[in-house]
């Protein structure tokens, strides 16, 4: 088996915030502090999994249009319950629920970067 991809760098203004959605929707828990010397310390976040997301100072270089990371779930049935959770809680959802080619919607983080959340029986 080839290298595994196991984190994520994200631009986040608050932490805090962030590290809710993320401990909320999808599990994470917070792993650490990484100190940037006189920049401020990322926050890290680990899921379940093991996959670390590290929440980094606020940036000024906008993302393309077309950037955004997903989250695969075990069934469709999953993922219209995790949206129908986030659109209880008023989570910004940017693309709707759909069911072809497979089930997913995509949502936006507290910092609006765009999410996907998906079942695809041909990814597992």
């Amino acid at each position: 088996m080839g290298p595994d991809v196991r984190h994520l760098h994200l631009a986040s203004r608050d932490h805090a915030a962030s590290q809710r959605f993320y401990e909320t929707y999808f599990d994470f828990r917070f792993d650490a502090a990484f100190p940037r010397g006189d920049q401020p310390a990322a926050t890290i976040l680990r899921a379940p999994t093991g996959f670390q997301l590290y929440l980094e100072g606020p940036g000024d270089d906008p993302l393309p249009a077309w950037f955004h990371f997903g989250f695969l779930v075990d069934s469709a049935a999953a993922c219209r319950q995790l949206h129908d959770r986030m659109r209880r809680d008023q989570i910004p959802i940017a693309r709707p629920l759909v069911s072809e080619p497979f089930t997913n919607y995509f949502c936006t983080d507290p910092d609006g970067h765009l999410v996907q959340v998906y079942f695809d029986p041909h990814a597992l």
